[in-house]
């Protein structure tokens, strides 16, 4: 399994990124943590994305998983026949990324092919938080609103991540604006009987076949 976790998008070590995939060159990007921005300002956003992946030499192009809802099968094809070297998840809304995680199949989809090495995953903010086991203790907490879910989606969030890790991430976690959040956080998932891991806004969590490793500025 190879990952690539970062507070805020690239993070600072590009460089780790790369070498992580190889000579691969083919991205697909999710953008469904954002689901919830007004549609111009998501596809300026999506741009925006694109473009910073594109000007570190990928080949970049969106997966935007509510085209696949319900049909998982759909999923397996498009992924398989399009070979990304590399998965790249935004920040934004963690119960609703991990509800499209559901509803598309793609948390299956990605336990099975991490487990194979077949592409690397990375992903910043919520993109880390969503391959966590448990989400619960996340919500009420600035924008991290599950009843939003029943808004765009029309159904209830998912509670569960995709069990990747066997710690919490909290992604931001030295920003003087989080603090207080940073501490909530440790708080409840002390209080659930689970290991809190702190990431701060210049440091990525890199793990690969030498293990797991912390870059911080």
């Amino acid at each position: 399994m190879r990952l690539y976790l970062t507070s805020h998008n690239l993070g600072p070590y590009k460089d780790e990124l790369l070498r992580l995939v190889g000579t691969g060159r083919k991205v697909l990007y999710i953008e469904n943590a954002r689901d919830y921005y007004p549609d111009e300002k998501r596809a300026n956003d999506l741009q925006e994305k694109l473009a910073m992946l594109s000007e570190l030499g990928f080949e970049a192009e969106e997966l935007n998983l509510r085209d696949y809802f319900g049909e998982p099968d759909k999923l397996r094809i498009f992924i398989d026949s399009y070979k990304p070297d590399l998965i790249f998840v935004s920040g934004g809304n963690v119960f609703l990324l991990a509800t499209a995680y559901h509803l598309s199949g793609f948390d299956e989809i990605l336990r099975q092919d991490l487990a194979e090495d077949k592409y690397v995953y990375g992903g910043f903010s919520a993109g880390t938080m969503v391959i966590c086991k448990e989400l619960e203790i996340y919500g009420g907490h600035a924008y991290l609103i599950p009843d939003v879910v029943k808004e765009i989606y029309g159904v209830d969030s998912t509670m569960k991540g995709v069990g990747l890790l066997d710690y919490q991430l909290v992604p931001h976690a030295d920003l003087p604006k989080w603090i207080d959040g940073t501490k909530e956080f440790v708080r409840r998932i002390k209080a659930a009987g689970l290991t809190p891991r702190l990431l701060n806004q210049e440091a990525v969590i890199i793990v690969d076949d030498n293990g797991e490793f912390l870059l911080e500025q």
